[in-house]
Order: C-alpha cells, then sequence, then structure tokens
C-alpha cells in the first residue's frame, strides 16, 4: 500500500498537532507551500522484541525541522535523519532519541558499539566524526592531516569502521591504512608505492573497505592490472581482502564485473555496478566468512538507477525511472522477488535523481525518500510493506 508525503508547512503542524500526540515537543520550522492530507505512516507487524529490529515501522516527518535530506540506518530499526539537525530516530516507537548539529552536509554513517561514526567531506578533506549512542561528540579526526600526504577521497567506504568502534580503515589514493582509536597507532596494510599485490594483481586504486569476519579482516574493492601485463588490457574492478595484521592478502578480478560502490550492512557487504555497466546482477560477499555471492534481478538493465542494501542484509531493492518510480525488492539468500511498489508523483523532477531507500528487515518495510538533494521542490516521503 503506498503512503506518499510531501514535507510541507501546514501538513508537518497539523501532523504535529494531531498525529503524532506529543504535547511536550515544540512544533517544528518547516519549508514548503503546498498541501496535504495524508496520515502519518505506521506500518505494524507482530513479533517485536526489546532490544531487537522493531517490528512496526512508523515515519513521522513533523518531527524534523526544515528539509529532509537523507537519513542513514543506525542499528535496530533507528535512522539517522539529516534535516535542519541531526536526528537519531526509533521508527518502532515514532520518536527522536537525540539530536545534534549536522557536522557536515552529506555523510555515510556507521552503527558501532556505543555509538555512531560518520564520515564524508569537509572543507579540509575527509572527516571522521565519532558520537556516542545520545549522539554526543566524542572524538573529531581530519583523516587527510593524519595519513599526512595520503588523500581519501571516495564519500563511500573510504572511512570503515569496525563494529566494536574500536579501529577505523582508510582506503585513500596511497594505501589501505589501520587507525587504532585507543592508541591513535597508524599501520600501513598496503602501499600502492611499494606495487602491493599478488603475484598475478597489482592494485592501482582502493575505492571503499569494510570490515568483516569478526573484524580481523578488511574487504576493500577498487581497480588492478595483470601481472604480467596483458597486451591491450585496461584496468579492471578487483575485490579482496587482507587481515588486520598485514597479511593473508587475498584478490579476486571479478569476470565482466565493474564495481561503483560497497554497502555495508550488519550479514553482508553490497557492490552495485558502474550504471553504465549494469547487466541485472548483484555482487555481495558474506560479512561473517568472506564467502562472494552474485544476485540476480528480474530484468537485464536493473540496478542502473541505484541498488540499496536492507540494514541487516536480508534484503535488496533496485529503483527504475522512467517517469515514475518502480522499486523492486528482493531476499538476498533465496534470490526472490518480494515486493514491486511503483511511485508516482505530478511533478516529474522528483524523477530526475536517483532515490534514497532504506528497508527496515525487522518491520519489512521500506523508506523512499524523493527530492531530499534538491532544493527547488519539497522532500517527498514514501512507505510500503513487503
Amino acid at each position: 500500500m503506498k503512503k506518499t508525503f510531501c514535507i510541507t508547512l501546514a501538513l508537518l503542524f497539523a501532523l504535529a498537532l494531531s498525529a503524532c500526540g506529543k504535547t511536550d515537543s515544540p512544533d517544528p520550522a518547516v519549508s514548503g507551500n503546498a498541501l496535504s492530507d495524508t496520515p502519518v505512516v505506521s506500518v505494524p507487524t507482530l513479533g517485536g522484541q526489546p532490544g531487537q529490529s522493531p517490528s512496526s515501522c512508523t515515519f513521522d516527518p513533523a518531527l524534523f525541522g526544515g528539509k529532509l535530506q537523507s537519513c542513514a540506518y543506525a542499528g535496530n530499526g533507528t535512522l539517522l535523519v539529516l534535516a535542519d539537525k541531526l536526528y537519531l530516530y526509533d521508527t518502532g516507537t515514532s520518536s527522536v532519541l537525540a539530536t545534534a548539529e549536522a557536522p557536515l552536509g552529506d555523510f555515510e554513517a556507521q552503527a558501532i558499539d556505543g555509538g555512531y561514526v560518520l564520515s564524508g567531506m569537509g572543507d579540509n578533506g575527509m572527516m571522521a566524526y565519532i558520537y556516542d549512542s545520545s549522539l554526543s561528540l566524542d572524538k573529531e579526526i581530519a583523516v587527510n592531516e593524519l595519513l599526512q600526504g595520503d588523500f581519501v577521497f571516495s564519500e563511500t567506504g573510504g572511512v570503515a569502521a569496525s563494529t566494536d568502534g574500536k579501529k577505523l580503515a582508510f582506503a585513500a589514493m596511497g594505501g589501505l591504512y589501520l587507525y587504532d582509536l585507543e592508541s591513535g597507532d597508524l599501520t600501513t596494510l598496503l602501499d600502492m608505492a611499494q606495487n602491493a599485490g599478488t603475484a598475478s594483481i597489482s592494485i592501482s586504486m582502493l575505492n571503499g573497505a569494510a570490515f568483516a569476519q569478526d573484524n580481523s579482516q578488511i574487504v576493500f574493492f577498487g581497480s588492478g592490472n595483470s601481472i604480467p601485463a596483458v597486451d591491450g588490457e585496461e584496468g579492471f574492478s578487483i575485490h579482496g581482502s587482507i587481515t588486520v595484521d598485514g597479511s593473508d592478502l587475498k584478490l579476486t578480478k571479478p569476470a565482466g564485473y565493474e564495481m561503483e560502490e560497497i554497502q555495508s550492512s550488519v550479514s553482508r557487504l553490497f557492490f552495485p555496478q558502474t550504471f553504465t555497466q549494469a547487466n541485472g546482477t548483484l555482487l555481495w560477499i558474506d560479512r561473517a566468512t568472506g564467502s562472494a555471492n552474485t544476485l540476480s534481478f528480474s530484468t537485464s538493465g536493473e540496478g542502473k538507477d541505484g541498488v540499496y542494501g536492507s540494514e541487516q542484509g536480508n534484503y535488496v531493492a533496485t529503483a527504475v525511472l522512467d517517469g515514475s518510480l518502480t522499486v523492486r525488492v528482493y531476499d538476498v539468500a533465496s534470490g526472490a522477488l518480494v515486493a514491486t511498489e511503483v511511485i508516482e508523483n505530478s511533478d516529474p523532477t522528483y524523477f530526475y535523481r536517483i532515490p534514497s531507500i532504506y528497508l527496515l528487515d525487522g518491520a519489512k518495510t521500506a523508506v523512499v525518500v524523493l527530492g531530499g538533494g534538491i532544493s527547488e521542490i519539497d522532500t517527498m516521503v514514501s512507505t510500503f510493506e513487503f
């Protein structure tokens, strides 16, 4: 069932007064000028347990001031919501748990034990911010200054956090680095200047990384070249892994597959293809075992308009833009298509850019954000069950 929201001044005041039931909270200041009588989204299911992913999802835009721009997974059915400031939002109880000033206009977020790591490009290059569970800032790291001459340029996977919150990995132009947050020690795991690679593949570029196998391994992706060189061969996509002590380097060249980014979930790492090369398949790696697998979509070109892994990694969504938005949700383990949803609007501007899609495993609910990065229009949010 489709429920579409235009975040507007009139809507948000009405929702804050009549739907939220929060009499102690001040009314938010929100931009927009169109009217809507759409109710707050609440999609209940059965079996929720305290401390687990909630089995219901409520997304209430009235709780956020300003223009809603984007969200990020924060663990157990919670989302970090970027609007006029940064909100920690519980989709199960429809409540804001904490707020903070947003450190960046765009960022990647990773949930760790007892808090969160946010990373993205600031005025002085790549930055990493470490917060506790109440969004109090514990540490701010200027990554490029720390690397002293090397640079992290990838905003997706360029900074990876171990799940215990003790280490960061940096996938930089010149190599792969491990940073111990407790001691402040920086270790070089891969050095491009020293011809990092294996006997058959040399690494030419790193684009992203993530911790795996209980934080004992770092999985990464980038570009490589054959050893010995092959006449007429250009660089190709690679993925690999290395232990945190710098041993056991493994590299793989996936045949006919060009990776664009790395997406981290609790159980799996997803590697969507470059949109110009999308062929309807998705490479993913099991975060516990390191095994590589492939998921096939319904159509051959699917994936070029966006691929989105779920919070826990059990599901993947694809976006198909063609004057409207078609979202397809797949079960990763079985490969089955479990839901298809078409989202429409009379303003075609919403479908000029790829959406943001967040899949909450426990509630089996998709939250779709359109227009968050387009200043000329109000953000539109749509949710559906899968």
